[in-house]
Formats: structure tokens, C-alpha cells, sequence
């Protein structure tokens, strides 16, 4: 089995994401249990609405021209979309904003990841979406 690296300050951090998310949003978010392909599932009194993957990015969004998650969890969330019509975001809290991307839209796949943890599971193929592409969450 994998190790996981995430600390109780993600945890944290993920929670106050999925907070702002649901008072803008007015969802009930649900956390998903470990391992799961999105860390939050957003309700709203008519039922499931949306998957919420959230990520926390220690820099100002104009950093990067591109933000990437794992390719598996695109495809998941393509599949849940066109088989349920259910889609998936992905949100990520910059320093400046906190902004979203569906997980549907346009995206290059390249090799990626991460090597400072020294872990092979690290790197992989990865989607890349443009950082242009992220709305601001109001």
C-alpha cells in the first residue's frame, strides 16, 4: 500500500477550502474517506451535485502557467460525468485567490510530479490545465 503524506495543516487547509466552497455554493460537503479519487462530494438539498478535489499552492496564482493532477483522476472524473452527470472540480487556494476547474475541460497530459520526497510513486503522467482557465471563487 502507498504512504500518505498528508499532515493534519492539509487536512486543514482542505477544510477551510470545502468551507468557502459551501458558503458560496450553499453545499453540504461531505469529506470522502482516504484513497478516494476526490477528496470532497458537494450536496445541496436536491442531492449530489459535484467532486471536489482541492489542493493548497504556497505561491501567487501567476506563478505557474499551468497547475497538474494526476491523469487517473481525470479520467474518474470523466466517466462520472458522462455516466452521471455528475462533474468534478478541481479547486486549488493560492496565496492571492482560490480558484476551480472543471476537471472536464480542456488539458495537456505530460510526465510530472513531484521528486522532493525522493517516493517513484510520485511522478507520473499527469494533466495539466492552464492556470487562465481557473475562475475565481466569488
Amino acid at each position: 500500500m502507498r504512504q500518505r503524506y498528508e499532515t493534519q495543516s492539509d487536512r486543514l487547509n482542505e477544510q477551510e477550502v470545502a468551507n468557502k466552497i459551501a458558503a458560496s455554493r450553499g453545499y453540504m460537503m461531505e469529506k470522502l474517506p482516504p484513497m478516494s479519487k476526490m477528496d470532497y462530494a458537494a450536496f445541496s438539498t436536491e442531492g449530489l451535485k459535484a467532486f471536489i478535489e482541492i489542493k493548497r499552492r504556497k505561491v501567487l496564482r501567476s506563478k505557474y502557467d499551468t497547475m497538474m493532477i494526476g491523469m487517473e483522476k481525470v479520467l474518474w472524473a470523466r466517466q462520472v460525468s458522462k455516466h452521471f452527470g455528475i462533474k468534478s472540480y478541481f479547486f486549488i487556494q493560492w496565496d492571492d485567490v482560490l480558484g476551480y476547474v472543471c476537471l472536464d475541460n480542456d488539458c495537456e497530459l505530460d510526465m510530472g510530479g513531484r521528486s522532493d520526497r525522493g517516493d517513484p510513486l510520485d511522478m507520473g503522467i499527469h494533466a495539466y490545465f492552464e492556470t487562465s482557465e481557473f475562475k475565481v471563487l466569488a
